[in-house]
């Protein structure tokens, strides 16, 4: 029996995520930022891409913006090949990428716009790209004292930390309604003080910087839900940050993961 050799392919690719490794081509089809990206297989489906060895700014720190863009130079509808080793915390496939002949995670440290992820990796290649493109001040090391990716969330996290308890909090998410999700999506919000509060200048952010502004009030130890009916702030499918700001101050921040976000599940924070 004669096998359609591009059918065998195309189910062996599918496959691979539930192997542990491999090596397949797909089509980058979304940059996120200077070290993650999506790809897209024949037959539609989708992987999310975490550059390995490398950690480019994160997208509110100086060069974020730069980072990206040079990513999506390099790869951005182009065909490339994805050679991965397994997943991170995200879900996302932990791979080595080539676009052509270049090498993509090699090419965004020697090119300035990433850093080597020292901790996580101890390729010689890529140890030398990021010492050569620091000595000669090249993308990020032109700035004065740049601040490393994990430091910076580091830092992030500190300040987070620190910040006055909150009278709301998210209480749940629904980022992918079973069906039609635009306009359904919801957040859900919990008092946990006794008195009523007023969410006038209280606002939802995306990790993409998107917002969505609130309104009304909570009950005292009530509950609010939120339905994202002007798209202005889409619940990522693939996994996102969302944080509550009451102005310009961080209340709660809460991130889920495509696993998290299964059709018409609801993900739950954790209130402690």
């Amino acid at each position: 029996m004669k096998i359609n050799l591009l059918t065998l392919f195309i189910s062996l690719t599918v496959s691979l995520p539930a192997l542990g490794a491999g090596s397949f081509s797909a089509k980058v089809t979304h940059v996120a930022d200077g070290d993650t990206f999506t790809v897209t297989i024949a037959g539609g489906k989708t992987f999310r891409i975490r550059l390995k060895g490398i950690d480019a700014p994160e997208k509110d720190q100086p060069f974020g913006d730069k980072a990206k863009t040079a990513l999506s130079t390099l790869v951005m509808g182009k065909q490339v090949r994805v050679d991965w080793s397994g997943y991170d915390d995200y879900q996302r496939l932990l791979a080595s990428v080539f676009s052509g002949s270049t090498w993509v995670n090699q090419h965004m440290i020697a090119e300035g716009w990433a850093w080597h992820y020292i901790f996580y990796d101890k390729t010689p290649q890529l140890i030398t790209a990021h010492t050569k493109a620091r000595a000669t001040r090249k993308g990020l090391w032109a700035g004065t004292n740049p601040t490393a990716p994990w430091d910076w969330r580091k830092k992030a996290k500190k300040t987070h930390t620190k910040s006055k308890a909150s009278a709301v909090r998210i209480d749940s998410l629904l980022p992918n309604p079973k069906g039609r999700d635009e306009g359904n999506e919801q957040v859900t919000l919990f008092n946990i003080t006794g008195k009523a509060v007023s969410l006038r200048g209280w606002s939802l952010r995306d990790k993409q910087k998107n917002t969505y502004s609130l309104s009304g009030s909570i009950k005292p130890k009530g509950k609010l839900v939120v339905t994202m009916k002007n798209n202005s702030m889409p619940l990522n499918n693939d996994g996102d940050t969302i944080t509550l700001l009451e102005g310009k101050t961080i209340r709660h921040i809460f991130t889920y993961n495509e696993k998290q976000s299964g059709a018409g599940r609801v993900v739950k924070t954790n209130k402690k």
